[in-house]
């Protein structure tokens, strides 16, 4: 159902970006549909500090207990966002659906790093203000007449990868070295939260 609802609001508020602009598009799925979404398949990976001993047994220990959530994590938000990177790519907006599919690594990223450090429900509450509530505030900054920092502006591609491409003319940073920047950071963040993964002391149950 949400994932339904996803797509239609997405598909008609692009319907009426060409005369009212992206920012109602924007707003629904940065900010509203795929924090959802994103925390809906969270719920799957987050599952505390504690770890069964059929995890480490089926998965042979915790780099394969990480790498079975990791694949779990992908093949859920996949389905979500490619449907929304699907819609932005019919209604003739392809820079818009990169943008899109950059909340894949982004979201695994956070994710990851959340799973490794916090328990379940911080873990999730964490997860809902870095993809959400951040973007809106970093919208309120981007729509502002004045240009943003560098800082700010790497951080927007990062965690708002949709309002940076639809502000990018005002932003110090080109589109494909945000983009660079954002792959680049989630990647770095994923293997950290391996490693640091693999050396933490679990309490099997």
């Amino acid at each position: 159902m949400l994932l339904g609802l996803m797509v239609l609001a997405t598909w008609y508020s692009l319907q009426d970006a060409k005369r009212m602009g992206f920012y109602e598009s924007e707003v629904i799925a940065e900010m509203v549909f795929l924090p959802v979404y994103g925390i809906l398949v969270a719920s799957h990976v987050f599952k505390g500090q504690r770890v069964t001993l059929f995890e480490l047994t089926l998965f042979n220990g915790p780099g394969g207990v990480f790498v079975g959530r990791l694949v779990s994590a992908i093949a859920g938000l996949l389905v979500g966002i490619l449907s929304v990177a699907i819609t932005v790519y019919v209604q003739g907006h392809p820079l818009l659906m990169v943008s899109v599919l950059l909340k894949l690594p982004t979201y695994l990223a956070i994710m990851m790093v959340l799973m490794v450090w916090m328990d379940s429900l911080g873990a999730i509450i964490s997860f809902y203000i870095l993809t959400s509530a951040v973007p809106m505030a970093l919208f309120v900054i981007l729509t502002k007449p004045y240009p943003p920092g560098t800082a700010v502006s790497l951080l927007a591609y990062f965690l708002s990868p949709i309002g940076a491409t639809v502000e990018t003319g005002k932003l110090p940073i080109p589109v494909l070295d945000g983009y660079t920047v954002t792959i680049s950071l989630s990647t770095v963040m994923i293997l950290l939260s391996y490693l640091g993964f693999k050396m933490k002391d679990f309490n099997s149950q």
